[in-house]
């Protein structure tokens, strides 16, 4: 463990992860991704700074290349950061000094409460998209809010004779979303999706796996999502639409039937993005309104590497 000032940096198996987990849960922006179990399987060894008395915690999403470290962030892992307890002043001159000096390179997603002023002016820094839904509402008043090609695309997909249903088969999911889309995420390799399904193990012991689908009339598999939620949030982690599911809007059919289950709850459907357009206005769609989060970058590795990590 290191020092700085009230600063401690620790490493994976310094770790309180009791006290850690205490400061996520009593966060007013406190997301499943910094939880200690999320990042144990999402990122092994990963270490942390924080407080003396863990009242704010900073993960880091660590690895070494060339004997150099650097802070990468760690696939289906959307917001990091930092993360207080109510009331806490966050030191952030000092944890920006203490970053930049025991990491050359940092491309990392901070959580959407953090000030984007309080965040170093030389980091580069980007803001990202990131939809959310209040569902403490009933359906009605949610519908209500649905755009026109959303309720024009709804009202095809129920000629199709659709049908909505639960599944416990969070891996068939897994395999379904790595089918579809794996060739145009190239950057989420084959651990990664490992890693994920034995989060998923994780969570699945504590109930906070929740997989729903829809398949037609020959019980053909035509769209899934697979939700994590912590209590305050349902995150639509993977969502996966075949190529006949497009064809009938499956998806839409099956987000909505999502909203319609949960409406009434004191929860937010996390819609996770996204800033391509398509998927962005699809979002939109369902009434869901923007709460940004931010890319933090920086580049103080020595030259010629500066040059080859961009």
């Amino acid at each position: 463990m290191h020092q700085h000032s009230s600063i401690q940096l620790l490493s994976n198996h310094e770790i309180d992860r009791n006290l850690w987990d205490k400061c996520i849960i009593a966060s007013p922006n406190g997301l499943i991704y910094a939880r200690s179990f999320y990042l144990d399987k999402m990122c092994p060894g990963w270490k942390a700074m924080a407080a003396e008395n863990y009242d704010w915690v900073l993960p880091l999403t660590q690895r070494t290349k060339w004997g150099i470290s650097y802070l990468y962030q760690p696939s289906f892992t959307q917001q990091l950061g930092v993360y207080a307890r109510p009331g806490i002043d966050i030191p952030f001159p000092g944890i920006i000094e203490c970053l930049q000096k025991h990491y050359s390179f940092c491309e990392t997603d901070w959580n959407y409460a953090i000030e984007r002023k309080k965040i170093c002016t030389d980091f580069q820094i980007t803001e990202a998209t990131n939809f959310i839904l209040n569902l403490n509402d009933t359906y009605q008043n949610l519908f209500k809010n649905y755009h026109n090609d959303l309720v024009k695309n709804l009202k095809r997909s129920h000629r199709f004779h659709h049908l909505y249903r639960e599944t416990a088969d969070y891996n068939k999911c897994i395999r379904l979303y790595k089918e579809y889309y794996a060739s145009r995420l190239p950057m989420i390799k084959d651990v990664d999706y490992q890693q994920f399904r034995q989060m998923c193990d994780c969570a699945n012991e504590h109930n906070g796996v929740t997989c729903r689908e829809v398949v037609n009339k020959e019980n053909e598999i035509m769209a899934c999502a697979l939700l994590l939620s912590d209590g305050q949030r349902l995150y639509n982690i993977m969502n996966t639409t075949t190529e006949a599911g497009r064809r009938t809007a499956a998806n839409h059919f099956l987000v909505d039937a999502i909203i319609r289950e949960f409406s009434g709850k004191d929860v937010l459907f996390d819609f996770e993005g996204s800033d391509v357009p398509g998927v962005r206005s699809f979002y939109e769609n369902f009434g869901a309104v923007n709460q940004p989060f931010f890319r933090v970058k920086y580049n103080k590795l020595p030259w010629p590497l500066r040059l080859v990590k961009k």
